[in-house]
């Protein structure tokens, strides 16, 4: 073929080699959209801090009825110190012993000045408890109960018991004429006696 000006050249092509081409098979996957890293944060509440809140809480509860009504807050911590003042006082009432004899049955209480109990209702005396005869003296006498604990009876016409005797509860000791007076001692101190018409009661 000729062309304007260019002259034609003839090639000759040999195909000597044939291109081997394999294909495989190959599997595309959509790409996933990646997801939204969500932030976690975790707040665990230990005891104490949940102690603290309910305090907190309590405080801000009080102190609202305070500012909301001032009468109703003074009654609420009135009544929380009336209970723990009675429930402290219980406790210390129910710790505290007492000590107690009988009032025989032919006696009547009439009176108790300044632990020193006044009886009548006839003319003999009969002993409050068992124990042993301590001292007689004119008008009166002295029963030992323990080594700290005695009975005195006084305004005593006749006595009809002496040092060192053993008596028992309900014996006659001694007559008199109106009244006759009963005081218990402690290491020889006078106690505060609760009478009643059955027994005469002190804190040990």
């Amino acid at each position: 073929m000729d062309f304007d000006g260019v002259d034609s050249i003839v090639c000759d092509a040999e195909e000597n080699d044939w291109l081997d081409v394999s294909y495989s098979e190959r599997n595309y996957v959509a790409e996933q959209p990646q997801e939204k890293k969500r932030f976690n944060f975790k707040f665990k509440l230990t005891k104490p801090i949940k102690i603290a809140a309910i305090a907190l809480l309590c405080a801000a509860l009080l102190a609202a009825l305070l500012f909301v009504d001032g009468q109703f807050a003074k009654d609420v911590f009135e009544t929380a110190r009336a209970a723990y003042s009675a429930s402290v006082f219980e406790s210390h009432e129910q710790e505290v012993a007492t000590a107690t004899i009988a009032i025989p049955s032919n006696t009547d209480l009439v009176s108790v000045e300044e632990g020193v109990a006044t009886f009548n209702g006839g003319r003999a005396v009969l002993s409050l408890c068992d124990g042993i005869v301590e001292s007689v003296e004119e008008g009166s006498l002295t029963v030992a109960l323990d080594e700290t604990t005695r009975v005195v009876y006084g305004n005593l016409t006749d006595v009809y018991v002496s040092a060192g005797d053993a008596v028992s509860a309900n014996s006659l000791l001694a007559k008199y004429d109106g009244n006759f007076t009963v005081a218990v001692t402690v290491n020889g101190l006078i106690v505060d006696v609760v009478a009643s018409e059955t027994q005469l009661a002190w804190t040990v």
